[in-house]
C-alpha cells in the first residue's frame, strides 16, 4: 500500500509540475481554483471519467482524481504558488 501511495504522490507531483510548465493547464487550474469545492470536484470527476472512457493513463487519471479532495487541491495550489505559477 505504501508503495502505491508513493507512486500516486510522485505522479501527482508530476501533474503539478506539468501544470506549472504549461500555460493552458495553469489557466485550467486557475479557473478550478476560483470555483466552489463542489463545482471543482464535479468538474474533476467529469474530466477523469472522460479520460477513463478514452483510455488515458490510469496513473494520471488517479492523480487528477486526487485533486478533487479539497486538502490535496489546496496543497497543489500552495506548491504552484511557491513555484510562482499561481496567483493568490
Amino acid at each position: 500500500m505504501a508503495a502505491d501511495t508513493n507512486t500516486m504522490l510522485d505522479t501527482l507531483a508530476g501533474v503539478v509540475q506539468a501544470i506549472a510548465q504549461d500555460r493552458k493547464l495553469r489557466q485550467w487550474f486557475s479557473r478550478l481554483a476560483k470555483k466552489s469545492i463542489v463545482e471543482r470536484r464535479n468538474e474533476i470527476y467529469s474530466m477523469t471519467l472522460r479520460m477513463t472512457q478514452q483510455g488515458e493513463d490510469v496513473k494520471i487519471i488517479t492523480s487528477l482524481h486526487l485533486l478533487a479532495d479539497a486538502k490535496v487541491f489546496d496543497a497543489a495550489c500552495q506548491s504552484l504558488r511557491e513555484l510562482g505559477q499561481l496567483g493568490k
